[in-house]
């Protein structure tokens, strides 16, 4: 009968063959969709990653710098948004004493007219001849 560390390394060689087994099978194109099993009219996919160990690094070192400045920016919005808070929106159009100052000249104009079309509709004395 074997010993519990023999059944212990039986069960990890296993559970590594079955991994290296699932690694080994291939991914399938099935219309929009990615598989491990192949489908009715499913393409094989080859999946290598045939970059050398540098460009792995590269790429790795660029996701850290990328993750570190979304990070950052992340950081700077939220400042901004934190010190907006409170602020109100930039006035569109006139001001409250611009518009009264319109308005005052308006008014001035309308009774201009009103004054000028009573004058041209008041009877004229008809001079002594």
């Amino acid at each position: 009968m074997p010993t519990r560390p023999h059944c212990l390394r039986l069960i990890t060689a296993i559970a590594l063959l079955i991994a290296a087994t699932a690694q080994a099978q291939g991914v399938y194109r099935c219309g929009n969709s990615y598989g491990p099993a192949p489908c009715a009219g499913g393409q094989a996919v080859a999946v290598d990653d045939a970059r050398t160990a540098d460009q792995r690094q590269q790429g790795l070192a660029a996701k850290k710098q990328d993750a570190l400045l979304a990070r950052q920016l992340a950081a700077e919005r939220r400042a901004r948004e934190q010190a907006a808070v409170g602020q109100r929106a930039a006035r569109i159009g006139p001001s409250e004493a611009e518009r009264a100052q319109a308005e005052a000249a308006q008014a001035k104009a309308q009774a201009k007219a009103a004054a000028k079309r009573n004058k041209a509709n008041k009877p004229r004395k008809l001079g002594s001849a």
